[in-house]
Order: structure tokens, then C-alpha cells, then sequence
């Protein structure tokens, strides 16, 4: 049996948001990896809001889905 490492950036995470939404972005950190690493303030953050106990799943959802949304704007449209 392996140790699965997953490698998760932030252009990753908003290509992912904008294909296929937000819950694509959770089962893509929570689902499927013994280990996390991620390159990127954006996906450091995704990271620190899914690991916090405090916050509730709704409360997790909607501010990784902010979070993700304003990166994405800002990141524009490329043709």
C-alpha cells in the first residue's frame, strides 16, 4: 500500500471552482490523499478554512466559495 501525495496549486483550484464548483474544490482536498501540499497563498487558504474546527461545513463552504470566486476574477479570462 502507498502513501498518496497530492500536489494542489492555486491556478488548479480555479480552473477546478470554474469547471465544475465548489464541491469539486472540498473533495479535492479532503478526498483521496494521505497527504496535502499546496503551492499558493489561494491554496493555503482553502487549506487553513477546511481545517479549522470551529467553523461549521456552511461556514467552510461559503468562504472558500468567496475566497475562490475573487481569486478568479482577478485572475480574468484567458482566450
Amino acid at each position: 500500500m502507498g502513501f498518496h501525495k497530492r500536489y494542489i496549486d492555486d491556478d488548479q483550484v480555479i480552473d477546478l471552482y470554474r469547471k465544475q464548483g465548489n464541491q469539486a474544490v472540498m473533495d479535492w482536498f479532503t478526498k483521496g490523499a494521505d497527504a496535502i501540499i499546496v503551492s499558493g497563498d489561494l491554496s493555503e487558504h482553502v487549506l487553513d478554512i477546511i481545517e479549522v474546527a470551529i467553523l461549521t461545513k456552511e461556514d467552510k463552504w461559503n468562504k472558500i466559495s468567496e475566497l475562490i470566486s475573487d481569486a478568479s476574477i482577478k485572475k480574468g479570462f484567458e482566450s
